[in-house]
């Protein structure tokens, strides 16, 4: 790819030592950081590479189509592009005998929000004594780990250093205290090139994410620094970046642009205007010239994302129009959704055993489902659910009558029989299907439908498929799902979102980029500005503004209720 690079450009590939380039939304500061590795591979010894880490995988894929663009075969080969994660799951693999003496073993999300559920004391001192004592890490441990490591060990900082003699810091606003640490102890050994956006901090609600991080990188790295502004080439025509800069700042009026559209709802019309709004943005991208359109349906909070994700899978009339169905992928928050699962999976086998075992299987899983969420959240419903289910798998596997309605439903539920076919996407519908009909498994249902079997996770349907194909059954199907569900969670590829309709919250959305996007608010949940946490001006809500808004490369459909608070005052 060959592009002609301004004076700017051209002195950030010619600055030698430690970098920092900050810029907005589609300024260009991935693909400068690509030119700039390009410059050092002549100088790359055998077995040396140039480390790109990101946040999200979202954000690596981006990085890799960079790659492609800019890079030759030969050249990409020489560029490591992962995750924080990733890259920390590597080194404590290798090198955290180091720490205790002992091989580093690996304690998964699910299995943590299960141990959590059930510890009384401070789960943040225990899980710091599982590594220490044990050599057992959980997910948030990872960066400490690491970071430990290498403020510990100066041959292993020259280890890496000689690997890696460039290591690219992708959105360095949002590094933690143990990212930064990791940062800080590499920066000793080798060149670092951080990239930026101070606009889009939306982490900082977190303690260990410190606001002046930049400061810190600034006081504690002698660094060179660039700055490539409002530069926009995401959306170079496009009002959008104006838009959204406007609303971060409480700058009013707001610009007039053609590439943001705001429509209002009053509180019976949110579904059809939602769906209406979606639909009108795939025509308004065509009409654009944009033939396979991809566009990110997005709001504040989970929830909602999970209500819009029903209003799409069903038909509504808008001023006596029909609206179809929008075939539609959800990126979820997967640990409840997955207990969720194991649910409908237990259900799958229950042909496969006696009625007591399958009965009794069925409940524990509802049991652990209500066990995680008091892990996320302890609430005394939660608790007291959890209890009530693991009391009823007990009464039922000795043979006895559980107390609870739901429980009773479940029994009556298997004796009437569940017709299975030995397709899966229908006969999990069927599953799924006896969770809708009993009223107290219905937030299961809910949770359960963001796993969409039949499109986000092919490797359940095969595994499924491959089981009923062995043994004309789905024995073992509980076993299977969980393990799958745990590894997409952890290493599996997000979807390819390059065309199609997506639904994600606005945390999730940041380090994407799409042809449109929906920013949904709802009436009484999911505002744009958090009035409960927050004063005004909202400086934090905004920010989480801005990224939405600038995940768009080309139109913004902004969806609110009736007497909103305004986007500027």
């Amino acid at each position: 790819m060959k592009l002609e690079l301004c004076d700017k450009r051209k002195a950030i590939i010619a600055q030698t030592g430690h970098l920092l380039v900050l810029g907005g939304p589609g300024s260009g500061k991935t693909t400068i950081a690509l030119f700039k590795a390009q410059g050092r591979f002549a100088t790359l010894k055998p077995g040396q590479e140039v480390l790109f880490l990101s946040f999200s995988r979202a954000a690596i894929r981006q990085v890799l189509l960079r790659c492609k663009e800019i890079l030759t075969p030969s050249q990409r080969r020489a560029v490591v592009v992962q995750t924080y994660h990733a890259f920390c799951m590597e080194m404590l693999e290798a090198h955290g005998r180091l720490l205790h003496g002992r091989s580093v073993r690996f304690l998964y999300p699910g299995e943590e929000r299960l141990q959590k559920s059930a510890f009384d004391g401070d789960w943040s001192v225990e899980r710091k004594r599982q590594a220490a004592e044990m050599g057992l890490y959980c997910f948030d441990l990872f960066a400490a780990g690491t970071a430990d490591l290498l403020e510990g060990c100066a041959a292993l900082r020259g280890l890496v250093a000689d690997r890696f003699p460039m290591i690219i810091v992708d959105e360095f606003q949002d590094t933690d205290d143990n990212q930064w640490r990791i940062v800080r102890a590499l920066a000793q050994v080798t060149d670092v090139f951080c990239l930026a956006d101070p606009e889009q901090r939306i982490f900082d609600y977190r303690d260990d994410i410190d606001p002046r991080r930049l400061d810190i990188l600034r006081e504690a790295v002698a660094i060179a620094e660039f700055d490539l502004g409002g530069e926009n080439h995401r959306s170079p025509n496009a009002g959008i970046l104006h838009f959204a800069d406007a609303v971060l700042r409480n700058q009013g009026p707001l610009p007039v642009t053609p590439d943001v559209k705001q429509v209002s709802y009053w509180g019976n019309a949110f579904s059809a205007t939602v769906h209406t709004a979606v639909i009108w943005t795939f025509s308004a991208l065509r009409r654009k010239g944009v033939e396979k359109p991809s566009v990110a349906v997005l709001s504040r909070s989970n929830s909602l994302i999970s209500d819009l994700s029903v209003i799409l899978s069903e038909p509504h009339t808008y001023n006596n129009q029909l609206l179809s169905v929008i075939e539609h992928d959800v990126v979820w928050d997967a640990e409840l959704s997955a207990a969720a699962a194991i649910v409908v999976a237990s259900i799958l086998e229950w042909p496969t055993g006696l009625a007591a075992e399958s009965l009794a299987r069925t409940l524990l899983a509802i049991a652990g489902f209500y066990k995680l969420k008091n892990a996320e959240e302890q609430t005394n419903t939660a608790a007291e659910n959890a209890r009530k289910y693991d009391e009823a798998a007990a009464k039922v596997a000795k043979g006895e009558e559980p107390r609870i309605k739901a429980a009773k439903a479940l029994v009556a539920a298997h004796a009437a029989g569940v017709a299975l076919i030995g397709e899966p996407v229908a006969d999990w519908k069927v599953a799924r299907r006896l969770l809708q009909d009993i009223p107290a498994l219905s937030e299961l249902f809910r949770e359960v439908r963001l796993v969409r079997l039949f499109r986000a996770t092919d490797a359940l349907a095969s595994g499924l498929s491959e089981r009923w194909l062995a043994s004309g059954s789905y024995r073992g199907a509980s076993d299977l799902v969980k393990r799958i569900l745990e590894q997409e969670r952890l290493i599996a590829a997000e979807r390819d979102s390059q065309f199609g309709c997506i639904l994600m919250n606005m945390h999730k959305a940041k380090g994407k980029e799409f042809d449109g996007v929906v920013l949904v608010e709802g009436a009484f949940k999911s505002g744009f500005f958090d009035e409960r946490t927050e004063q005004p001006p909202f400086e934090r809500s905004r920010r989480l503004l801005r990224v939405g808004l600038t995940r768009a490369r080309t139109l913004v459909t902004i969806v609110r209720p009736q007497n909103a608070r305004p986007l500027v005052d």
